[in-house]
């Protein structure tokens, strides 16, 4: 984080208010209008970087969502300007300014995964990797600008807050009280709070919907092995997954378009490649999307009762799927035999962080030579200090968190693996019973909370990541005195993502929900200077 007069004084230095932005608004911008003015000429790629960056300025001490400011993005927008100048645009994200969760590595730059360990600048060691995740190198072939590096709970181990010991608390764009989702809660007030057009976000546990949700956001959690992971810092690398965060369906429907595919890097990208569809995923953007299909509605057998004002919500929301022409179906979990299979969960890697140490050291080790450590062992004999100490939320040891070995050789391990595989099989048994073409749910069972009120208790968590399920995390208005409130549309089976972009799309057309946050109207500070641009 940088504070006002000190983040003018860097950008200046760097010479990226040297051009005036003109009277560009960027609050509230799309990718699809960004290539309608770009293609009629009300601005160049150049000029909208820089006034994402005049904003940035503006409201970046108060928010805190960078980690890294990108002091190329002004030459990176100069040299897509003389692209689109000589041969037209690459795409529906040529010239787009987007962030990206500081967990996924940008080549030459520190990943910070949130932990002041993993920088020199906050008294730890550089983890600086020598290529970049192939998510980020996706969205940058696709001519995304990245403006910078968002904040995000040391490793990852937050749904609800984004405090990290790398740069302290980031804050809701909606309400400096109120918490911004977590763990991509940097990512969420960037683009909502109109840093940038979108984002990029992970999920272990709920790390896409949670800050989506909290702030008014669409987001797509993907099904596992559909975008590569691979340059991500892993929480459970068996469950990660990363998705867009938009404003619209229409972007995240784009997003990911680009995300989407085989690599190497990541053999689970394989399981994933023949149900990507031939046509782009933004050919389902469908007003009609929701017409004939029947969906599930909560229940109450994934969580909580429902507080009055969500289900006072919830029930408007469901009004409407009905009047676009969907069929509600109750009490889909009740006396189906759910319950007794996800019950008899055994004891093991149910929770989180419980192959973190494991899954850290092989991403470590594949940072390259540009890292000042390689391995959980080397950090800790280079610092003399235990990983995972002095982490900002629920401070602890990598080395003894969770079972500690390779879970391919543990037995306990592919009990687990068994018991997802009994927990997705009922699930499609209950889908195709019930015919439905997936599930309508209220992203939580209570209003999002303050910091002081607790956790967001978001209902899908864990069941769709146990499960690898795609959702779509929509805006739905908001509850409670202005705080956002969203729903879930989660797909039928894997790989479904078409379908719900198509119903994602006819509900957000027909409500169009979300508002612009207004602004922080005080100033809070955070001490010294923390945002760094390499």
């Amino acid at each position: 984080m940088l504070g006002s007069t000190m983040l003018r004084a860097a950008l200046v230095l760097l010479g990226l208010l040297a051009l005036a932005s003109g009277d560009i608004d960027v609050v509230e911008l799309t990718a699809t209008q960004v290539q309608e003015a770009y293609e009629q000429g009300e601005y160049t790629a150049e000029e909208l970087t820089m006034a994402f960056l005049e904003r940035i300025e503006m409201y970046e001490p108060v928010y805190n969502a960078f980690v890294y400011l990108n002091p190329n993005a002004v030459e990176t927008a100069k040299a897509l300007d003389k692209e689109y100048a000589a041969s037209g645009p690459r795409g529906p994200l040529h010239g787009v300014p987007v962030v990206i969760k500081d967990n996924m590595n940008l080549a030459g730059v520190p990943t910070s995964n949130g932990y002041w360990g993993f920088q020199r600048s906050t008294g730890g060691l550089d983890m600086i990797p020598s290529r970049d995740a192939s998510v980020v190198a996706r969205l940058q072939e696709a001519g995304a600008i990245v403006m910078g590096k968002t904040n995000l709970p040391d490793f990852a181990r937050s749904g609800t807050v984004s405090d990290s010991s790398a740069i302290n608390r980031t804050h809701n764009s909606y309400g400096l009280e109120l918490v911004p989702g977590g763990s991509s809660g940097g990512t969420a007030t960037a683009v909502s709070g109109s840093f940038a057009v979108l984002g990029l976000g992970t999920e272990t546990g709920g790390s896409i919907q949670n800050p989506a949700a909290s702030q008014s956001l669409v987001g797509i959690k993907p099904s596992i092995g559909l975008v590569p992971i691979d340059g991500i810092a892993p929480l459970v690398a068996q469950r990660d997954v990363a998705g867009p965060l938009t404003k619209t369906v229409a972007d995240a429907a784009a997003t990911l378009e680009v995300l989407a595919g085989v690599t190497i890097q990541d053999v689970r990208t394989y399981n994933g490649l023949a149900s990507i569809p031939e046509e782009s995923y933004v050919t389902f953007l469908d007003s009609e999307g929701l017409q004939g299909k029947r969906l599930g509605v909560y229940d109450g057998v994934w969580g909580n009762a429902l507080s009055p004002e969500v289900e006072e919500a919830y029930n408007q929301m469901l009004d409407i799927a009905m009047e676009l022409g969907a069929e509600l179906v109750m009490n889909v979990f009740n006396d189906s035999g759910w319950t007794e299979v996800y019950e008899d969960s055994p004891p093991n890697y149910t929770g989180y962080a419980e192959t973190l140490y494991h899954d850290l050291n092989l991403y470590f080790q594949d940072l390259g030579d540009t890292s000042d450590f390689n391995s959980v062992e080397e950090w800790e004999e280079k610092t003399n200090r235990t990983m995972g100490e002095e982490s900002a939320v629920s401070p602890f040891s990598v080395t003894d968190s969770g079972t500690g070995g390779d879970p391919l050789t543990d037995p306990e391990y592919w009990e687990y693996a068994a018991w997802r595989g009994q927990l997705y099989k009922k699930y499609r048994e209950i889908m195709e019973e019930e015919q439905l073409d997936g599930l309508i749910y209220p992203f939580a069972a209570i209003p999002l909370p303050t910091f002081d009120e607790g956790g967001v208790g978001a209902i899908s968590v864990p069941e769709i990541n146990h499960m690898g399920l795609p959702q779509i995390t929509l805006p739905a208005g908001y509850i409670a005195g202005g705080r956002p409130f969203a729903i879930n549309i989660i797909g039928n089976d894997l790989y479904t993502e078409p379908e719900l972009i198509s119903m994602g799309y006819a509900f957000e057309q027909a409500t169009m929900l979300r508002e612009a946050p207004e602004g922080p109207n005080e100033q809070v500070s955070f001490g010294s200077c923390q945002c760094t641009t390499f």
